[in-house]
C-alpha cells in the first residue's frame, strides 16, 4: 500500500551506505570493497492486482533472479505450503470456500498468492477504476455520527447536486445470494462547466419489503439534504415509487416527508396525486439501448476522472483515527461500522471488474457471472447519468442570466438542518 514514488525518492535512499564495521580498517582488509556487504530491500505482502506496481515489481526480481543475477530472490508462500506444514487446517479451508458469501478473487490474492488481473472480456478495467479511489470522507448515519469530530452533514454548495440512486430487489436470494437493492449517494459537484462524481454512501439492503424500501430512501434523501433521486421503475421498482409520490410518515419519529414526483417523465408525474409535490424523482426504464448508453458513459467517467471513490478500507484506519475520536479504542464490531463504506465500494470495484459484455446488435449488454452480483454497478450507472443529464441543463443555464438570490433561496432551503432520527 506504499506508494511507488515514497519508495524511489524517500526509502531506496537509506540505501546509499554500506556498513562498515570497524575491523575493514585494519592492514590486512586494505582493499575493503570487495568485503563490503550490500545493502537489501525485503519486499513482504499479500498479492494485491496485477495493475499495481508491486506486481511489476515481483516481475522485475523474477527475471533478474531467473538471469542468475546474484542478490535477487523471488518467492510465494500459498496456503497449501500451510497446510502441508500443519499451520493450517485443511477443513478449515474447506469450509470457509462452501459459504455462500465466500469471495474467490479476495482469497486467491490473500491466501494463494495470485495476483488478480482484469477478467478476460470486462468491460471495466481495474487500473481506471483504481485510480479514482481518493475520497476520504463517507456520509454516515446518524447513529455513527455521534462520535465524529464533525457531526454536521455537508452543506450544499452552489449548484451541487447531491443524487440518491437505487437499484430495487425486494426479495434476497438466499439459493444466489445476487439480489439486493443498492442505494448510492453522489454529491456532484461543478468543475469548469460540467460535475465531478463523488461516491460518499454505498449501502445495500437485502429483504425489505416495499414500504420498508420506500421509507429507508426517503430518510436517506431528507437527512443527507438530496437534490435527486433515480429509481428503476420498472418491474418491482414500481412500487417503491408509488410510496415515494405520496406523503409518508416516520413510524419512529413521526415525522412527515412530504410527496415528492417525477421530473423526466410526464406519464409517472401523473401518477402522483398530490399536488405541487417537489419534481425530484428520475424515473428509469431501461431499454437495451439505454443500458447500452449508461455502460459506455460511466466507463469513460472512469476513464476521464470524473469519478471519485473511497480509498481502499486498507488506508481506513488511518483516515478514520483522524475523523473519530477515540477510534482505536472502540470495539472491533464499532470500527467495522466505520469501515464499511470503504469496504462497500471494493465491493463495488470486485462487482464492476466481473462484469461481462456481449454485443447484441448494434448495443452492448452487461452480464454478471452466476452467483455474481450487479446491483451496484446498476445503482452507478443510473447516478451516473442523471449527473451527466443534469451537467447538460447546467452548461445550458449558464447560457442565460441567473438570478443568485434565487440561488440563495433554494440552498437555504435545501441545507435547513434535518432531524436525527
Amino acid at each position: 500500500m506504499v506508494d511507488k514514488n515514497t519508495i524511489t525518492t524517500v526509502l531506496k535512499r537509506f540505501l546509499s551506505a554500506t556498513r562498515q564495521p570497524n575491523y575493514l580498517n585494519l592492514p590486512k582488509y586494505k582493499d575493503k570493497e570487495e568485503y563490503l556487504e550490500s545493502n537489501m530491500e525485503i519486499y513482504m505482502s499479500s498479492c494485491w492486482f496485477k495493475s499495481h506496481w508491486s506486481f511489476v515489481k515481483s516481475k522485475a526480481y523474477t527475471i533478474n533472479l531467473l538471469g542468475r543475477r546474484e542478490g535477487y530472490f523471488v518467492c510465494a508462500l500459498p496456503y497449501q505450503i500451510a497446510i502441508k506444514e500443519n499451520l493450517l487446517k485443511r477443513s478449515d479451508v474447506e469450509d470457509e470456500m462452501s459459504e455462500a458469501d465466500f469471495d474467490e478473487t479476495i482469497f486467491e490474492m490473500e491466501m494463494g498468492c495470485v495476483p488478480f488481473g482484469d477478467t478476460e472480456g470486462a468491460f471495466f478495467s481495474f487500473g481506471d477504476i483504481s485510480q479514482c479511489r481518493n475520497l476520504r470522507n463517507p456520509l454516515y448515519e446518524s447513529n455513527l455520527m455521534l462520535n465524529l469530530k464533525s457531526q454536521k452533514i455537508p452543506d450544499l454548495v452552489l449548484n451541487e447536486r447531491r443524487i440518491l440512486s437505487l437499484d430495487v430487489a425486494l426479495m434476497a436470494s438466499e439459493k444466489h445470494n445476487n439480489d439486493a437493492s443498492s442505494v448510492m449517494i453522489n454529491g456532484a459537484i461543478p468543475k469548469n462547466k460540467s460535475y465531478q462524481a463523488n461516491i460518499l454512501y454505498l449501502k445495500n439492503f437485502e429483504g425489505l419489503n416495499t414500504d420498508d424500501l420506500a421509507l429507508k430512501v426517503r430518510r436517506l434523501y431528507h437527512y443527507y439534504k438530496c437534490t435527486d433521486l433515480v429509481i428503476d421503475t420498472h418491474g418491482v421498482g414500481l412500487g417503491v415509487y408509488d410510496k415515494l409520490i405520496q406523503d409518508i410518515i416516520d413510524p419512529e419519529t413521526g415525522e412527515l416527508y412530504p410527496a415528492l414526483s417525477c421530473c423526466n417523465s410526464d406519464i409517472m408525474a401523473e401518477r402522483c396525486k398530490v399536488n405541487n409535490a417537489p419534481k425530484v424523482i428520475w424515473s428509469i426504464k431501461a431499454t437495451p439501448e439505454f443500458n447500452n448508453n449508461i455502460c459506455i458513459l460511466l466507463r469513460s467517467g472512469f476513464q476521464k476522472k470524473k469519478i471519485n471513490l473511497l480509498v481502499s478500507e486498507l488506508e481506513a484506519d488511518g483516515v478514520l483515527e483522524e475523523k473519530i475520536r477515540g477510534y482505536n479504542k472502540l470495539q472491533p464490531y464499532q470500527q467495522m461500522e466505520y469501515k464499511l463504506p470503504f469496504i462497500q465500494t471494493t465491493l463495488l470495484v470486485y462487482e464492476l471488474i466481473n462484469l461481462k459484455y456481449e454485443v447484441k446488435g448494434t448495443n452492448i449488454k452487461i452480464i454478471e457471472k452466476a452467483g455474481m452480483r450487479k446491483d451496484r454497478y446498476s445503482s452507478l450507472a443510473y447516478n451516473y447519468w442523471v449527473m451527466c443529464e443534469l451537467e447538460r441543463q447546467l452548461l445550458h443555464e449558464d447560457k442565460k442570466d441567473t438570478s443568485m438570490s434565487d440561488y440563495a433561496k433554494q440552498f437555504r432551503r435545501i441545507n435547513k438542518k434535518p432531524r436525527f432520527y
